[in-house]
């Protein structure tokens, strides 16, 4: 089992505005832009959804749910 994740304000803000870009569908160089900032920003594993998010054009329900509790926090 995984420890929760916690994350600061700062990041539940770049995870909110990153999630409505994607939602966008913005070009190639804007994603690869959007995933160096979220690496050196995010834990890994929420990297991981967020890049699931992206490759799957309507994503997951389970992804789309722990991206939700996330930004919440």
């Amino acid at each position: 089992m995984t420890a929760p994740i916690n994350l600061t304000p700062e990041q539940k803000d770049f995870l909110a505005r990153a999630c409505a870009l994607i939602e966008t569908k913005p070009a190639q160089p804007d994603v690869d832009r959007l995933f160096t900032l979220a690496a050196m920003l995010l834990p890994e594993a929420v990297v991981e959804v967020l890049r699931r998010r992206v490759v799957s054009a309507e994503g997951s329900l389970e992804d789309e749910s722990r991206l939700g509790r996330w930004i919440r926090g």
